[in-house]
């Protein structure tokens, strides 16, 4: 409670960017988390990504060389539990896609299992058919992927996470 009554007294900019921060793990590149504070300022008012610089100066946040970390878990409890419930899922699926529609069409990397991931999380808000093929396609890429560079359950993982999304009636 009193971390999360500290994040709140930052500007509201900087708890915009604790958030996503906190969506997306607790330790992203600066230059991604810029990039979606920028893109996705209609969802938050007037969020700079320079903003994030209040929280380092706090301590809640760390820079190390170009990648924003989460001092600690606690903090990342916090700034977390900030995003209604109800949202998180939406908040997940708004990154993935903010993410994924700004790599190049055949680039896998760590921004691309980030992507997915965060796609993954918003599962909930994918209403039509057509959207979850599209993310059972990018589990099986993510999959293949982590398995060619043998990390074999992260590949479990994702591959998993598509073969879930199929409904009964598909093994028909």
């Amino acid at each position: 409670v009193l971390l999360s009554k500290k994040i709140l007294q930052l500007p509201r900019g900087c708890q915009y960017g604790m958030k996503l921060l906190a969506c997306i793990g607790s330790k992203c590149d600066e230059s991604t988390v810029k990039f979606i504070m920028a893109k996705g300022k209609d969802l938050e008012g007037d969020a700079d990504g320079n903003m994030l610089d209040f929280a380092v100066d706090e301590g809640l946040l760390k820079k190390e060389g170009s990648n924003y970390v989460v001092a600690h878990d606690q903090i990342h409890q916090a700034a977390y539990s900030l995003i209604p419930e109800n949202e998180r899922c939406c908040l997940h699926r708004q990154i993935g896609l903010l993410i994924l529609k700004s790599l190049p069409e055949k680039q896998v990397d760590d921004l691309f299992f980030t992507a997915v991931s965060q796609l993954n999380l918003g599962i909930k808000h994918l209403e039509k058919e057509d959207e979850k093929l599209d993310l059972q396609k990018l589990n099986l890429r993510a999959g293949e992927k982590a398995m060619s560079l043998a990390a074999f359950s992260i590949a479990a993982s994702y591959l998993k996470a598509g073969i879930d999304m199929f409904l009964d009636t598909h093994w028909e």
